[in-house]
Order: structure tokens, then sequence, then C-alpha cells
């Protein structure tokens, strides 16, 4: 596991609820305001997650068509993420509704895409018009989401929260409750199989995070369902009350998603005391997990016992002769969960005496 990447700058809230749409695999986050909104999120994004090519709408049947690089000349402006509305002054006076209405127009005739997210932001927010009636009138039979307002002075986590709630209750809740219904309450394999809660793709190499949390649990024969908002694409989300447990790996991000859902559909959840860092809190994190599910934690506790011993036998000639790592100096910066975990991590396995905060 990871920090979190910046160490120069501090996200607002419409940066959570523009990376918590931009964790969905073919979706569309159109930006509704001013340029200088946009390129800050749409050059961070194209780099923080693989993504599948675009392609050009097509029918029953049809050959999938990749857009061309023309296509990025409209709203996207020379980058394939984040699209916006570059509003400029007199939009800000006379309303952001044709600019609004164009743009998904635009998206709607030249792009093959499962879910879109209508950010408003800060400033177009004040304005009043009714992204939600727009959204239907040019998009209808569609998966929208329309965040009205991002929030003013909040931070990156209270964007994130209020984006992914959104996203599950707009987007998603009608057809979960139809699902469940239908299934009985769930289905035949859902005691087996979780969803990850909380996790970001603004975090640093969150991809390889995911896919060694996916391996632990698979070895334990337990699937990873959903990652809501961290690399899952919609079919994922969709699928999301088939799984038998909801964790919550960074409560100032996941918790209020996991409450929503056990509220809604019944869902149980695990919240994650620290994150599975190091061998001890990983230990931990997977005997809770397999108590949870009635599954056996014995193939990592067993990966972990061998892991131990190959550690030791690198790392104690080291420490005879020099004396490290023991004592060496360190400074964590992320999210509470990433410096209370890192932090506890680092104390022990360096036995430091000082820590650096930040």
């Amino acid at each position: 596991m990871t920090a979190n990447c910046s160490n120069t700058i501090t996200p607002d809230s419409i940066t959570g609820m523009i990376f918590a749409a931009e964790g969905i695999r073919r979706s569309v986050t159109l930006l509704n305001g001013p340029m200088g909104c946009k390129f800050y999120h749409s050059t961070t994004s194209q780099f923080l997650m693989d993504r599948p090519p675009l392609y050009l709408p097509a029918g029953a049947g049809e050959k999938k068509v990749p857009v061309n690089y023309q296509f990025y000349d409209s709203w996207f402006f020379r980058q394939p993420q984040v699209p916006c509305t570059w509003l400029d002054g007199e939009d800000f006076i006379y309303g952001t509704a044709d600019q609004v209405r164009d743009a998904l127009a635009y998206l709607r005739e030249n792009l093959d895409f499962s879910m879109l997210v209508l950010v408003n932001s800060p400033g177009a927010s004040l304005i009043g018009d009714s992204l939600a009636e727009l959204a239907r009138e040019i998009l209808p039979g569609h998966r929208v989401i329309v965040l009205e307002s991002p929030g003013y002075s909040e931070d990156f986590c209270d964007g994130f929260r209020l984006a992914v709630r959104e996203i599950c209750r707009q987007g998603f809740l009608k057809d979960w409750k139809k699902e469940t219904a239908a299934a009985g309450g769930g289905k035949a394999d859902a005691g087996k199989s979780v969803n990850i809660l909380g996790c970001s793709i603004w975090q640093r190499y969150f991809e390889g995070d995911m896919e060694e949390l996916t391996r632990l649990l698979e070895k334990m024969g337990i699937r990873v369902n959903c990652a809501l908002a961290a690399g899952s694409g919609a079919e994922e989300m969709r699928s999301l009350p088939e799984a038998g447990l909801n964790i919550v790996l960074y409560p100032e991000r996941g918790l209020e998603a996991a409450l929503f859902l056990q509220q809604e559909l019944g869902m149980p959840f695990y919240v994650s005391d620290v994150l599975p860092v190091g061998l001890e809190a990983t230990e931990t994190f997977c005997r809770e997990i397999a108590q949870r599910l009635e599954v056996s934690p014995e193939p990592v506790l067993e990966e972990s016992r061998r892991a131990r011993a190959r550690i030791y036998s690198r790392l104690h000639p080291i420490h005879e002769i020099s004396g490290l790592p023991e004592g060496v100096l360190f400074s964590v910066e992320g999210s509470c969960s990433e410096v209370l975990s890192y932090a506890g991590f680092l104390q022990s396995y360096l036995a430091c005496c000082r820590m650096c905060w930040s």
C-alpha cells in the first residue's frame, strides 16, 4: 500500500469528486466550469489509471471504431480526460444551459461510454441551472449522475465521499434494489466475495495496491467483486450487491458509502483499523476478513511466515554490521488512514525514537 501522491498541494472537494468519477472505467466526467478548473484534473487523471481505448457509438453487431485525435478538439481541448464546458464571464451572467446542452450532445454523438458524471464547478453551482433536467433531455436512456455542488472550503475526502454516495444513489440504487429483490436477498456465492471501498486513483500506484490486495484475498478463496471508484467499471458496480461484505480500507473516504449500502441494501461492512501495511497488519487484516466470511486465513499466514524468515535472513547481517535500519528517521504525508498506518509500521520496523509528522 502506498501513500498520497501529492507532496506540494492540498486537493479540495471538487478534486475529490472528479477523481471519484474518473476512477470508474468507461465513464466520462464532464466539468461544467471554466478551463482553469479543467487542466490540472485532466492532466493528472490521464496518468493515474490505465484506461481502455475510446470508441465511437456503435449499434448491435457493428464493429467498434476508435475515436480519432480530432475528437479531442471540441470540449476536451486535446486532453483525453475531463472535458469541460469552458465557461466565460457571460455564461456566469446568462446561464450555462446552452454550453451544457451542446457538450452533452457532442459526447452522445461521438463517444461510447457506460456512464457520465456531470460536475458543477464552484462558480457554476451558484448560477442555479438545472443540470439534471438537461441531462434527462439530452441523454435519455443513459446512466447520468449530476453533482450539483462541489462544496466550499472542504477537502478531497469530503468531495470523494459525496460523489461516491451520489454515484450509488443516482446511478445504481434502483437497479440494485430491483435485482436484490429478484434474487431473494443475494446471490449464492455472496459469502465468498467482497467489495473494496475507500480506495482512490489519487493514491500513487493504486493499481499495484489493488492487485496485491486481490491476490491475498484470492489465496483465502475470496473474490473481489467491485473496487468502488477505484478501477471498476459500471458493469462491476451493477453487481455490487452480490458481495457478502464491504471492506472499508480508508474510512475517511469509504465509510459513508458503506453506511449508505447497509441502510439501503442491508449489506454488512468491515472497517480496517489500519491499512494492511507490513506483515503484522496484513496478518491481522486477513484473519479478521477470514473470520467474517468463514474461510481459513492459513494460506496467507503461511506465506507471511516464510516472508518473515526471508526478511530476517537478509536484514540481520546488515543490522549486525551497521545497526541499520534501526533509528532511521522518516516523515509521513497523507490522509489520516495513511499517516496512522505507515507511521505505525515504520516506527516498529525502524525502532525510531523520533518522527516528523506532516
